[in-house]
């Protein structure tokens, strides 16, 4: 079979692309490989390949699409949401580079304690307690948990 590009020489590598609609195949000899960058001198793995033909064809983004809830990358990236928990291995190389658009780093770290702010956490959930132990007449428990707040340095108790 010869080179549906030159039609000249054999073709020595079969690249088949599954679009939504059809289906397309290519025979190609390993000089119109090499021109299309299917081949190189540097040994790309096959994964590398095809992203490297999908971008030189323009792939779309609507064709990404999750395996098990079918939304397609488009759809995430309009609604911002994904529809199952496997989504995230199936849009994993396109989140990873919105992550580090958006922080300019890929990883997480959280947001830091500010300082004083259990403190003050601590003293809100106290004063519920208070409300509710008031409420149901435990006065003992009321006077322990007014303790509690006099010993964070709260005047006004009550």
């Amino acid at each position: 079979m010869l080179c549906d590009d030159c039609k000249k020489n054999p073709a020595t590598i079969i690249f088949k692309e599954v679009l939504p609609d059809r289906t397309v195949e290519l025979h190609l000899c390993d000089e119109c490989a090499a021109k299309r960058g299917l081949i190189s001198a540097k040994k790309m793995s096959p994964l590398e390949v095809l992203h490297k033909l999908l971008k030189e064809k323009g792939a779309r983004d609507a064709e990404v699409i999750c395996p098990v809830c079918y939304l397609s990358l488009a759809e995430f990236k309009r609604s911002g949401r994904f529809g199952c928990s496997h989504c995230i291995n199936t849009f994993e190389p396109y989140i990873k580079t919105l992550v580090k658009k958006i922080h300019n780093s890929d990883k997480h770290i959280g947001r830091k304690l500010v300082p004083g702010r259990k403190r003050g956490i601590e003293i809100y959930k106290l004063r519920e307690e208070l409300k509710k132990a008031l409420e149901r007449e435990a006065y003992e428990e009321a006077a322990r948990i007014r303790d509690q707040l006099k010993d964070y340095g709260v005047e006004d108790v009550g």
